[in-house]
């Protein structure tokens, strides 16, 4: 493999769930209390739920999607709980690659459904979750972490999620991967996305900050 090569594989040593705890670290800045420790991505990892990580040549990781186990309607699925990328590498589909290591896995083991949230303000997150992986949108949960619960989420700002379904063998989803991008005919409402919604954010809350 070249430097800029990366083997997309599952977590399975303590080593490599360490490097997944530094990263998270480093991507979310977050306190110690917020930081999931080995031993749930252990727990995970007994439970037949895959962390998949993106690794350098170098044994050096660079991303990693970590997958739980859940209950909805009497089904097991998989809920896909953490992803991060190291910041200069995060528009080289490494993202993308991962959550496709994740769906095989699921549909090898007979999971058809994989959930997951995101900010309905992060337009890159849904591009990736709606247009390029076929997710669909059924549920918003508006607050749904709170406020101020970790360094993750900016002081004071609403937490609002919207939850992603990605049956991993519909045909939707095979659609889609092909290349077909999703198509909404005659849409009855729309809502606009501001493109720099998270510096806007930052910089509402350190204005608040700065007032109090």
């Amino acid at each position: 493999m070249s430097d800029r090569d990366f083997a997309i594989r599952e977590c399975s040593s303590i080593e490599d769930f360490q490097q997944c705890i530094d990263l998270e670290r480093g991507v979310w800045n977050d306190a110690d209390l917020g930081i999931m420790p080995i031993r749930l991505y252990m727990i995970s990892k007994a439970c037949k739920a895959p962390t998949i990580g993106a690794f350098e040549s170098s044994g050096r990781l660079v991303g990693f999607v970590h997958t739980m186990i859940a209950l909805i309607d009497g089904r097991v699925v998989y809920h896909s709980h953490l992803a991060a990328v190291v910041e200069d590498l995060r528009h080289q589909d490494i993202g993308f690659r991962m959550k496709l290591a994740q769906r095989q896995h699921a549909m090898n083991a007979g999971v058809p459904l994989i959930i997951w949230t995101f900010d309905p303000l992060q337009s890159r997150n849904a591009h990736l979750n709606i247009n390029k992986l076929g997710a669909v949108i059924r549920r918003y949960e508006v607050n749904y972490y709170s406020e101020g619960l970790s360094t993750v989420f900016d002081s004071n700002v609403p937490s609002d999620r919207i939850f992603a379904e990605w049956w991993v063998s519909s045909p939707h989803v095979e659609s889609v991967l092909a290349g077909k991008r999703p198509h909404i005919e005659n849409p009855t409402e729309s809502v606009l996305i501001p493109e720099g919604a998270g510096i806007i954010r930052r910089r509402t809350s350190q204005m608040a900050v700065a007032r109090a």
